[in-house]
């Protein structure tokens, strides 16, 4: 039960299913992320980042149990909302902020360059995790550096 349970969290139910699944999950965290940014300020925001990293890497280590893999599978996309968080930290939110961000958060994790791939080497849910965290804080550093 708890593993079926990891499971449709870690694919967000059907999102993990459908063709670009990182990207439909990276859209629709966008709303959710622009919401929280308007009622958490930075430092709660930051510790939302924690909690929700720390309730990721059990999703993930659930999910891959469930599945009975260790690598990174597409249907997996818990980790692409908490990279899409990551992007926009202390971002000042903006249309062109939410389109650049996007596209530079796909580009890292898609690509896998910029230490991304190094992250992604890691075993089981903490590469699977952490190549998105890599992604997302340098998507994060290029938006602050423009906006």
């Amino acid at each position: 039960m708890v593993l079926h349970l990891c499971s449709v969290l870690a694919t967000l139910g059907p999102i993990g299913y459908l063709t670009a699944s990182g990207t439909v999950a990276t859209l629709l965290t966008i709303p959710c992320m622009y919401w929280l940014r308007t009622v958490l300020d930075r430092f709660q925001y930051g510790v939302l980042l924690l909690l929700f990293f720390i309730i990721t890497i059990v999703v993930v280590s659930g999910a891959l149990a469930r599945l009975k893999r260790s690598d990174d599978p597409a249907e997996i996309v818990i980790d692409e909302v908490l990279g899409c968080l990551v992007t926009f930290f202390d971002v000042p939110l903006s249309t062109p902020s939410l389109f650049v961000g996007l596209v530079l958060f796909r580009f890292f994790d898609i690509l896998k360059i910029g230490g991304v791939q190094y992250a992604e080497r890691l075993v089981g849910p903490w590469g699977i995790v952490l190549d998105d965290i890599v992604a997302g804080v340098l998507s994060c550093v290029i938006l602050r550096m423009l906006f």
